[in-house]
């Protein structure tokens, strides 16, 4: 017999040793010291782990699983298998089984343990991934090792489709407008600011007690003030996720394992730098560079590029619904690469990209303060986390609930395009509230640009400076009025513009504005508004490049906009504005009698007037040009 097969043969008795004396060894306390007290034999190389076939599995059979109770090494636990329920989910059995470690006896089967891999009789069965709320057992659900090892057969797409052009290429966005489009996304996210642009797809399984389901993935959220922490709380609910504030871990932190093992812990990262988030798992099975993790899928989104790093627990937090691990990101050792319903995918060969988010916040009478931080690239992610950085950022230096006047900039660096600059001013009655950041055009053309239904587009920087000024520094438009009901063509009265300032007296701003002689003989709206509430004629993009331009062109808040509406119409065509056409032709033009993006507006000349404080309200009247003719 050969030296290499004498090898073999005890790589496969090793682990059958290691499990008939688990029952008599004692089990070592959570939360008493960093260093377990039985640490199991490193495990064989990974091409010679051996597999245990489902169709091999009885109810009665003995095992362990591996996972990491405190610090960074793996320790074991007894299971034994109740049985087998088929088809649990979509072409997926479930193994079911129980331990009696008096560690699970406790606390129940633990957030965090999702990807524990389980060894039956000395063979990988697969790895722990579902459980009960509220089981006062410690009974999980165990997804199979064999639909694990499929997903690193799955073939990529690779980078350059992924996440970027996916989305934008649905047959639901075919032939509609980029308002339509967003109309609908937005139509069907839930109320939180921070989920404006963030569509949720569906959960794996409800999440009622009575049944079997996804074990939750602990978020540690670090450096989250209260509000952000509420706002990421609800974000994450339906992905079977528990926030928790713990420490963050530096992106160039030299602690923790070099490389990913078997029952040791695995972050994603979706945050990083002075605030940070990750989702915290065990990792399955290790084959060359891939890294087979969780049992379940995190988002169900697929393929997907996330950083992943190994992790420190640091305790076991026993609750009455579900109790979890305290973990920290430590060293980023690879890229997520599948996101899908058995498990998730990592490969250590590979880095994933992030995107640097800059968040300065200043005022009067108080310096400048500035966070950075990354956020993950990806269509879904990008808009709400970034949101959360920001908002998170600005309601920690700027807490007070008061009276303020907030300039948001934003500079956004799209790769192949100049910087988007955009320049918001906002009256809140409470402070900075994420609610108010997030209705910033600044923040909302994240996910315009992310979104788009033409090209890919790259974010490579958000840098946002927040200004909060403690002061009622708005107005609201109460009244307009003119001199006459009929204007002469070609003149230029003045518009009295009543204005109620908060907490001051009301008062009249003149605003002389034109009549053009071609509207003689015409009946026209008189229209002022806030500068932030008129929206300017520009026609629908017909590429990324006009939809960035687009995106350029507002009014500011602290103006007025007089505009002069008549109802002859104009159209917007091929990414052009054309104000002047025959009747007739608008008619063959509109929208129904051609598939091309022909849309009609209401003709209006407009004057911009500045003001010193921000404006809010609208009003209107509708007014007559006399007839030249009838002089």
């Amino acid at each position: 017999m050969t030296v290499r097969r004498i090898a073999w043969l005890l790589s496969l008795l090793a682990p059958l040793g290691a499990g008939a004396s688990a029952g008599a060894a004692p089990a070592s306390s959570a939360t008493t010291s960093a260093t377990p007290t039985s640490v199991p034999p490193a495990a064989p190389p990974s091409r010679h782990t051996p597999i245990i076939p489902l169709s091999e599995v009885r109810g009665g059979m003995k095992g362990y699983g591996l996972t990491v109770f405190q610090g960074t090494k793996p320790e074991k636990f007894d299971i034994s298998v109740i049985g087998v329920l088929h088809n649990f989910l979509p072409k997926q059995d479930v193994i079911l089984v129980q331990s009696d470690d008096p560690r699970l006896l406790h606390s129940g089967i633990v957030a965090g343990m999702s990807g524990s891999p389980i060894y039956i009789e000395g063979r990988l069965a697969g790895a722990l991934a579902y459980g009960w709320h509220f089981a006062k057992d410690p009974i999980a659900g165990v997804t199979p090792i064999e639909s694990m090892l499929a997903e690193i057969k799955r073939p990529l797409r690779g980078r350059a489709s992924t996440p970027f052009s996916e989305a934008a290429n649905e047959h639901r966005h075919q032939g509609r407008s980029l308002d339509d489009v967003i109309a609908q996304r937005d139509s069907e996210h839930r109320d939180s600011p921070l989920l404006q642009r963030f569509p949720l797809p569906p959960r794996l399984l409800d999440g009622a007690e009575a049944r079997l389901t996804q074990a939750s993935v602990p978020l540690s959220l670090a450096g989250f003030g209260a509000g952000a922490f509420a706002e990421l709380s609800q974000a994450f609910e339906p992905y079977h996720m528990v926030p928790m504030q713990a420490g963050g871990g530096a992106p160039k932190d030299p602690r923790g394992p070099t490389k990913f093992e078997a029952g040791g812990s695995i972050a994603v990262e979706l945050i990083r730098g002075d605030v940070s988030a990750a989702g915290t798992g065990t990792v399955t099975h290790v084959e060359g560079d891939k890294v087979l993790a969780f049992g379940h899928p995190m988002f169900n989104i697929g393929e997907i590029y996330l950083p992943i790093a190994t992790a420190e627990i640091h305790t076991f937090m026993s609750a009455l619904s579900s109790s979890f691990k305290m973990a920290s990101p430590l060293r980023e050792i690879g890229s997520l690469l599948q996101d899908r319903q058995s498990c998730i995918l990592g490969d250590t060969s590979q880095r994933a990209e992030m995107i640097p988010v800059n968040v300065t916040v200043g005022g009067p009478g108080r310096p400048d303060q500035t966070f950075h931080a990354e956020v993950v690239r990806h269509r879904f992610l990008t808009p709400m986390l970034a949101s959360g950085v920001i908002a998170n950022a600005a309601q920690n230096s700027a807490s007070d609930v008061a009276d303020a006047t907030i300039t948001v900039s934003s500079n956004l660096a799209v790769r192949g395009y100049k910087p988007l600059e955009i320049v918001d001013h906002v009256f809140s009655s409470d402070g900075v509230s994420p609610h108010t950041l997030a209705s910033s055009a600044g923040l909302r053309a994240i996910g315009d640009i992310l979104f788009n239904p033409f090209s890919p587009a790259n974010l490579d920087r958000i840098d946002v400076r927040v200004d909060v000024d403690y002061k009622a520094d708005v107005s609201e438009i109460v009244g307009i009025s003119l001199n006459s009901d009929e204007l002469e063509p070609g003149s230029r009265p003045n518009l009295y513009v009543t204005l109620r300032p908060y907490n001051g007296k009301e008062f009249t701003q003149a605003i002389p504005i034109d009549i053009p002689r071609q509207l003689a003989g015409q009946q026209i709206k008189v229209i002022t508004t806030a500068g932030n509430l008129a929206k300017p004629d520009l026609a629908q993009p017909e590429n990324l490049s006009t939809l960035i331009e687009n995106l350029r062109k507002s009014y500011p808040a602290r103006s007025l906009v007089v505009s002069l509406e008549t109802p002859d119409e104009g159209v917007t065509l091929r990414g052009s504005v054309i104000p002047d056409l025959p009747g007739s032709v608008i008619d063959t033009l509109r929208p129904g009698a051609s598939t091309r993006r022909a849309d009609t507006f209401k003709r209006a000349s407009r004057v911009v007037f500045p003001m010193h404080g921000v404006m809010q309200g609208k009003q209107e009247i509708t007014v007559r040009v006399r007839d030249d003719q009838n002089k």
